[in-house]
């Protein structure tokens, strides 16, 4: 269940528009797993079905990548004088495309909350945490 602040947080966010920079790219590059599995259960998975997207959520500078889709970035923005970022996300999946945005806020312990918002009215959140960095192919 998305909590009420989660839900206003990513209200304002579609408001700030003044306080948003054009980035060049993610700050937030690397291999991450969702909260309740650990980097090395990631890296089994990953191992076990000979993809890295089947493990990990991985950002790198072309997009956004796991088993449920791949994303390129439409858009990345940095909220002026912090550490987020808002990054709208062009993805497919199974023949059908879609897009959203992200907003992503770096915490403690190599974690990432990411907030998700297709729309102006949903959003869903999820905690990362931050495995390794995305081999060079």
């Amino acid at each position: 269940m998305v909590s009420k602040s989660t839900v206003q947080l990513a209200t304002i966010f579609y408001g700030l528009s003044s306080s948003i920079v054009v980035a060049e790219k993610v700050h937030f590059s690397g291999l991450y797993v969702p909260e309740g599995l650990s980097c090395a259960e990631g890296a089994r998975i990953s191992e076990e079905y000979g993809d890295l997207r089947a493990g990990y959520v991985i950002y790198d500078d072309e997009g956004r990548k796991s088993d449920d889709g791949s994303c390129a970035y439409a858009q990345v923005q940095a909220l002026r004088g912090t550490a987020v970022q808002i990054v709208d996300l062009a993805c497919s999946f199974d023949g059908a495309t879609y897009s959203y945005r992200q907003l992503l806020t770096p915490l403690e312990k190599n974690r990432l909350l990411v907030v998700n918002s297709p729309d102006e009215e949903t959003s869903t959140y999820q905690i990362y945490t931050l495995c390794g960095w995305v081999p060079e192919s």
